[in-house]
């Protein structure tokens, strides 16, 4: 068995004990599920007064939660604020609706936030599978939605996208995005018996893409609704591949990050960089892209893209999404680890925990 070969099934059953192909491959019915959950909820109806919301979410729960308010921002009849960190924002008052989003239930900021929110007599609303969050929701009458998921929070990401998007159409601040949502099951469902490690790496454009990103520290770049793609690329990397990557964002990096790739001279042997791109992007997005790629290209980085599929913002946001941690599964393969421990988020749990 060669672990380099990426075609060589018998890699993912010493590599992947856990699974996370195969829970990767699920998206298109999370997405599903979290949907339909999302709709049955019913919501008190005051919270259609509201002037802003809040969203509390660290990690993936963040990721999600920038990329749900990315989808409406240019439709939503209110302001949608993400928050990560453990003070509350003094503008967040009476009038203002907080979704504490948590997989676990118990991510620290949120639940401090969260309690501050409460304090306010601020509308909430949860978005979990148990913990600190739903215990607080069960005992002060909070609506919210509580799902079942045993898995790694990284891969529940549907539950942070969806509901955000019901519960905005169900308060009446964005149009109704149930046809969007339909397209996406059916655009997942084909990127991900694509992708799958049965298709060899000439067929296989994740396995391809992952192969040209070995050995290399990798910065995902972005814009608009394609930038919290690019931002969980870099953190399923992290995760997944156990390897360093960044984010950035065009157009603000172009303002300073591109000066930067002059030094040090030999970088080039040591960076890629990935491009998140949609047709939802301005024609000026695409421009600053290309000369960014040029300037990299001077520096000998290596460029390459992700594009999305779809003919919706959500679809082609969420394909991007899926492509991307395809690609960070088999980058772990590459690199020979078992991409579900996350032992160093774990230590650092712990540590807080302990001080």
């Amino acid at each position: 068995m060669d672990i380099r070969n990426l075609d060589d099934l018998n890699i993912y059953t010493k590599l992947d004990p856990n699974h996370m192909l195969d829970e990767l491959r699920r998206m298109p019915s999370l997405c599903k599920q979290a949907w339909e959950t999302a709709e049955a909820l019913n919501l008190p109806e005051d919270y259609r007064a509201v002037k802003q919301v809040v969203i509390l979410g660290m990690g993936t729960s963040g990721v999600a939660a920038q990329l749900a308010e990315r989808i409406v921002r240019d439709e939503c009849k209110i302001p949608i604020y993400l928050h990560q960190d453990y003070l509350l924002p003094a503008y967040v008052s009476a009038d203002t609706l907080v979704i504490a989003s948590s997989s676990s239930g118990s991510t620290e900021e949120v639940v401090s936030c969260f309690n501050q929110a409460a304090s306010r007599q601020a509308k909430l609303l949860v978005l979990t599978t148990g913990g600190e969050l739903k215990e607080m929701a069960a005992g002060h009458n909070i609506p919210g939605l509580v799902y079942d998921y045993t898995y790694r929070p990284s891969t529940a990401i549907a539950y942070g996208v969806l509901p955000v998007l019901s519960i905005l159409h169900k308060l009446g601040f964005i149009p109704n995005k149930s046809a969007e949502v339909s397209e996406s099951l059916i655009v997942l469902s084909q990127i991900a018996e694509r992708l799958s490690e049965k298709y060899q790496t000439s067929n296989n454009p994740a396995k391809q893409l992952a192969d040209k990103l070995e050995g290399r520290a990798v910065m995902a770049f972005g814009s608009g609704v394609t930038f919290p793609a690019a931002r969980r690329f870099k953190t399923q990397l992290n995760e997944n591949a156990k390897c360093f990557a960044f984010a950035e964002e065009i157009p603000e990096m172009n303002h300073n990050s591109v000066v930067g790739y002059q030094l040090p001279q030999n970088s080039g042997r040591y960076w890629a960089a990935v491009m998140f791109k949609t047709t939802f992007l301005s024609k000026r997005i695409h421009q600053r892209m290309k000369i960014t790629t040029d300037i990299l290209h001077q520096a000998k980085i290596p460029v390459f893209s992700i594009d999305g599929y779809g003919f919706s913002p959500l679809c082609q946001a969420l394909s991007l999404i899926l492509q991307g941690d395809f690609v960070s599964l088999y980058l772990a393969f590459l690199n020979g680890v078992d991409p579900y421990p996350i032992d160093a988020v774990d230590y650092f749990k712990q540590e807080l925990a302990e001080s």
